[in-house]
């Protein structure tokens, strides 16, 4: 899972998420989920998470 959390933590510090931010995740699989658990670490109030799989979200 260190993988994962590179390209979330990366992508948060990339788009230079915080407490102002809202987060939109596109994918609820390892990457989209580990990328909202790292937007919560950086403070973010609100994220939303979208799939094309029902199931998934």
């Amino acid at each position: 899972m260190c993988e994962p959390l590179s390209v979330g933590v990366h992508a948060c510090r990339r788009a230079e998420v915080g407490p102002e931010t809202h987060v939109l995740v596109m994918g609820a699989g390892p990457i989209g989920l580990v990328t909202m658990l790292a937007a919560r670490a950086f403070g973010v109030p609100r994220i939303v998470i979208v799939d094309v799989d029902d199931n998934r979200s």
